[in-house]
């Protein structure tokens, strides 16, 4: 046999396999993400004198503008969880305890 412990060559396609299925995720709500704001901000007329419409203050943030300033930083975590999870694997291929 070529392989001592199988256990450690199945966790590895297991996380494989897990980041693709997280990676397909991230890709749907990076798509659909948007899309929803600008559904969720266009779903109520605001009245034109209320302090409320972008209209009157224009400083109040819209769906589609929070999700654009917080989209990098999500992928920026997902990174550094991918990231991890290579280190955890990589300290791992030489035997080294959990």
């Amino acid at each position: 046999m070529f392989f001592k412990d199988t256990r450690a060559n199945a966790g590895a396609m297991d996380m494989v396999i897990g980041v693709a299925i997280g990676l397909i995720v991230l890709a749907a709500v990076f798509s659909l993400a948007p899309v929803i704001g600008h559904k969720i901000d266009s779903s109520i007329t605001v009245p034109a004198n209320s302090s409320w419409n972008t209209t009157e203050n224009a400083d109040i943030p819209t769906g589609v503008g929070v999700w654009k300033d917080n989209a990098s930083l999500l992928g920026l975590v997902v990174l550094v969880i991918i990231i991890g999870l290579a280190i955890f694997y990589i300290r791992n291929m030489g035997g080294g305890a959990a």
